[in-house]
Parts: C-alpha cells; sequence; structure tokens
C-alpha cells in the first residue's frame, strides 16, 4: 500500500464525490490530505494521469478566487472542461486543510457515467454532505479522517 511517506513533498492530487454524484479533482502543496486515497492510491495515480489526457467535454468557468490570484488558468480549466470541480489549497508550509474551488464545469460529470477509472479514485472520498456547486471553499477538518505529512 502507498502511504503518505512514500509521496511525501509531491503535489496532493485525489479525487472526490459530493452529495450530488459530481466529481471534484483536488491539488494542494503540502496540503492535508483524506487518509482513504490511501486505500487505493494506484487508482488515483491512474486517474490523474487519465485526466491529463482526457478530451474536453463541456466549457469551463473560472472562480472569482482563481481569477483574482492572478494564476494561470490553464490546469483547472482543463479540469473542469472535462467535467470535474476543480479544487486547489494555498501553497505554505503545510497541513492546510481547506481546499478553494478553482474552476466549475457548465455541464458537470456525474459519477454513473464518469469513465471507470475516474470512478474508482472519486469514490474513496465521498462528502455527503457537500455540494461542490454551492461551495467556494472545502474544510478537509471534521469531514474525513485526514493525513498531514512532513512537507
Amino acid at each position: 500500500m502507498t502511504t503518505r511517506r512514500d509521496v511525501e513533498g509531491t503535489l496532493a492530487r485525489w479525487f472526490a464525490v459530493d452529495a450530488d454524484s459530481h466529481l471534484g479533482v483536488f491539488t494542494g502543496p503540502y496540503a492535508a490530505w483524506p487518509g482513504s486515497v490511501f486505500d487505493d492510491y494506484q487508482a488515483v495515480d491512474a486517474a490523474d494521469e487519465f485526466l491529463a489526457s482526457a478530451p474536453p467535454v463541456t466549457e469551463a468557468i473560472l472562480s472569482a478566487w482563481w481569477r483574482e490570484s492572478g494564476a494561470c488558468p490553464r490546469i483547472p480549466s482543463l479540469e473542469a472542461s472535462c467535467g470535474l470541480y476543480s479544487f486547489d489549497a494555498d501553497p505554505g508550509y503545510g497541513g492546510q486543510t481547506v481546499y478553494h474551488l478553482d474552476a466549475s464545469p457548465v455541464r458537470p460529470l456525474l459519477e454513473p457515467k464518469a469513465p471507470p477509472i475516474l470512478r474508482r479514485a472519486a469514490r474513496l472520498v465521498r462528502f455527503p454532505s457537500v455540494r461542490f456547486a454551492t461551495v467556494t471553499q472545502i474544510d478537509l477538518s471534521g469531514l474525513v479522517p485526514i493525513v498531514i505529512g512532513d512537507g
């Protein structure tokens, strides 16, 4: 089994399913990860590779937070154009539990219609009380057991 220590110093990348069966992708330098991601990290890694070459299926809407950041919109736009909500943790020195919405898909991909490789990774983290379409940020604290590395 892959552990947090095995991926220490890498960019946190993981997937989740919300209360509406929408899929989200989460990224963050030295950010907190849901512990369940490590139950099948190979699925997460495979889904990340798949997403990198997946064709667009919808349009992306950048969030106000992302537009104000002045950062390059390429990655969140690509993720959202594949139908996933794109979230990112603030850069820092480790342990951030808050992920901000970067981009939303015009037509969100639903879990039952998602490619199996994305479904497998997203099912590792479920947020039954969160709706990606209605949030601007998600704090993992209190939602799921988390793992915080040494950075």
